[in-house]
């Protein structure tokens, strides 16, 4: 979302900025073509010997590393700190505490993530210093309201976006037959890092009921984000193969290009027992194809109450699996859903749509240095 977000600065207004990234990454080289991108550990890695020997024996932490690296980046006299993450906030603090610098910070993280890294305290106090923070659902707003007490006045709500005009999906000869997958199969999508939060642990129990409630539906899971290599998804096929559903299965590797993938699919599944705003599900949504979640799960079901498709109970896979076969039995309301879905990223989650109510944000805040 940064790198969208960015790309529509760099054309649409005359701020400069500079990127910091907090790691390396195979997005670095786009980041590079929008300004200058430093990496958070370059900034104070010393190459020395005498240097290296001196780290070991003080045994430098993190902490001072991230002083040293924000006492050189307030040289530059910014007039704002951006985090795109709830992860940039230890550098927020530190530019707002030691540099009285203006920060912003974006969180897209939800309670099971924040309570993971951080502890209430830490975000308590440490988010209280933020000058402003935007957050990506209204899920992720009442979330820091709620549970975190941060004031409501202090959040504004801009949805995570994509940007369609990129989103044009490009020929990869993919198609089903290059995946093993009948023409006549119906096909369910699923995306992401595979991990307990992404909810990719319910993939064999969602199989297995398709399969014992719905015996003469022919269907294919595709999981877009993990190939048969990653240790998680080596223990699902294990299953896979006791319970005879291998067959069922597509694991898939990440890709700068996912939207062929996602062209294939009929319908989208989110299993994600947290999940703010994915952009995977407003990819497919863009192409048409109805979105079903979990109720109370995070940002998601605000776009299905929209008309963008469906909302199972709360980890009730035997309702999520009645919900597939519904709609794999109506060609007509999977026509209906997928076109309300497109539009609705057409009209309000899309960069050119959101992006512009960021930038005041940021205008704001830099006005009022």
């Amino acid at each position: 979302m940064l790198l969208h977000l960015l790309k529509w600065l760099k054309t649409n207004t005359n701020l400069e900025f500079d990127i910091l990234l907090l790691g390396d990454g195979p997005l670095k080289a786009d980041f590079e073509l929008l300004g200058k991108t430093m990496v958070l550990s370059d900034i104070t890695r010393q190459h020395t010997y005498p240097v290296r020997i001196k780290k070991k024996l003080l045994s430098i932490n993190q902490q001072q590393l991230d002083k040293r690296a924000v006492s050189q980046l307030a040289k530059q006299k910014y007039d704002l700190v951006y985090g795109n993450t709830i992860a940039s906030l230890p550098l927020l603090s530190l530019f707002k505490k030691r540099h009285a610098v203006k920060t912003l910070c974006c969180i897209h993280e939800l309670s099971y993530v924040l309570n993971y890294f951080f502890s209430k305290a830490y975000l308590h106090e440490n988010l209280g210093l933020t000058d402003s923070i935007i957050a990506v659902s209204k899920a992720v707003k009442e979330n820091l309201v709620n549970e975190f007490n941060v004031p409501a006045e202090k959040i504004n709500l801009h949805y995570e976006f994509i940007a369609i005009e990129d989103a044009g999906v490009k020929s990869n000869n993919c198609g089903k037959a290059a995946l093993d997958i009948t023409e006549e199969a119906f096909v369910i999508g699923m995306g992401g890092t595979p991990e307990w939060r992404k909810g990719t642990d319910l993939v064999i129990p969602l199989a297995l009921k398709l399969t014992e409630q719905y015996p003469e539906l022919k269907f294919k899971i595709i999981w877009l984000g993990a190939g048969d290599n990653h240790p998680f998804v080596k223990q699902l096929l294990y299953d896979a193969r006791k319970c005879g559903i291998e067959n069922r299965l597509v694991f898939l590797e990440s890709t700068p290009e996912p939207l062929p993938f996602i062209k294939l699919f009929d319908v989208f599944v989110l299993l994600s027992r947290e999940d703010p705003f994915p952009l995977i599900v407003l990819e497919a949504a863009f192409l048409k194809k109805p979105v079903i979640a979990f109720e109370n799960s995070g940002g998601i079901p605000e776009l299905l109450k929209q008309g963008a498709g469906l909302a199972a109970p709360y980890l009730n896979i035997s309702k999520m699996a009645t919900l597939i076969y519904t709609l794999s039995q109506d060609a007509e309301l999977i026509a209906k859903t997928g076109n309300k879905a497109n539009q609705l990223v057409v009209d309000h989650y899309n960069t050119n749509v959101v992006a512009p109510g960021i930038y005041a944000e940021i205008n704001k805040l830099i006005e009022s240095v």
